[in-house]
């Protein structure tokens, strides 16, 4: 039986696409709430290796074991009202198969992955019933079945054209739920994807390139300095597009999250670090492609989307120290 949400009047079943690091901390999180989610992952070994021994999750929320529902063959799972999407971005459009298989007929989307671009890869493919938001929560994989839960944080989600819909409050009432931190329906989603957008392009690839902490990013001239030109061409195109972000003064808010989060490592930089592939050309690589198609010009950006891109290529051939 699916858990009985909004004090009785609507039933929600729940799937989750991407259990790795925050799809597992969000999706213990709402199992815990008696929410019974279904993690779908498509790294066979990981689900197998999850349904025999349970999820290992220790930080912020306490050390325990938990049972949550996973699947890599999601040929049992039908009619969810509610599909998260926490897969990297460059995997959403494989993403929706898998939406399609299990959705119901008036089922809801929600994004909240880093980046531009999924909002429009989903709605594309499912017209109308995607939601876009964001979230600040931590997390990361320590290994086989094993992610530490970094951070509470806020979750911010709406309609790309702001209006409070019933689904969109219905969603947050359900995330509510999980305990993970404050849930709310904004009217500007799209200025709260571009304000953690910002924050990514500011941190992300440069601490990455210089193998930095983030807190050690803003400690040197140069570093600040790029902070700042990242966020300058960011803002050039925030004015042209009219977009208002959640802050006022988007540099300092960079660096005040670099202290706030001073001992992680990014998670492109544990990209790198993995040999995996990075979220770059949804970051800063898609920052530069937004700012051509206005007229603008980010060459900041587009050198470190580069860089990035060829840190990934180059692996097998790095001089090691």
């Amino acid at each position: 039986m699916e858990p009985d949400f909004l004090d009785g009047t609507v039933l929600m079943k729940i799937a989750i696409i991407g259990a790795g690091a925050l799809g597992s901390i969000m999706g213990s999180l709402l199992w815990e709430a008696g929410a019974d989610p279904i993690l779908v992952e498509r790294n066979a070994e990981e689900v197998d290796y999850v349904r025999a021994n349970g999820l290992w999750i220790e930080g912020i929320s306490g050390d325990r074991y938990v049972r949550p529902r996973i699947y890599k063959d999601v040929s049992c799972c039908e009619n969810v009202n509610l599909v998260i999407i926490l897969v990297k971005s460059y995997d959403t459009k494989a993403a929706c198969d898998t939406i399609q298989e299990i959705i119901s007929d008036q089922g809801t989307i929600l994004t909240v992955q880093n980046g531009i671009g999924n909002f429009e890869i989903l709605n594309q493919a499912f017209p109308g019933r995607v939601l876009i938001g964001v979230t600040t929560m931590g997390a990361m994989t320590l290994g086989m079945g094993r992610v530490r839960h970094t951070g509470f944080g806020p979750t911010l989600l709406g309609e790309m054209g702001g209006e409070m819909s019933e689904r969109a409050l219905a969603t947050r009432d359900v995330l509510r739920s999980m305990n993970g931190g404050p849930v709310d329906v904004v009217d500007n989603a799209i200025g709260a994807v571009w304000s953690k957008l910002i924050v990514n392009a500011g941190i992300n690839a440069p601490a990455t390139l210089l193998r930095l902490r983030n807190g050690d990013l803003p400690k040197y001239e140069s570093g600040r300095k790029l902070i700042r030109n990242v966020v300058a061409e960011c803002l050039a195109i925030v004015k042209t597009s009219r977009i208002k972000l959640m802050f006022d003064d988007p540099e300092a808010h960079v660096v005040k999250v670099c202290e706030g989060t001073s001992g992680n490592l990014n998670s492109m930089f544990q990209d790198i670090v993995a040999g995996r592939k990075t979220e770059i050309d949804f970051i800063n690589g898609a920052i530069a492609t937004q700012a051509k198609s206005l007229g603008l010009e980010a060459p900041v950006n587009e050198t470190l989307a580069l860089l990035i891109k060829s840190l990934e290529a180059s692996s097998a051939d790095r001089v090691s120290n």
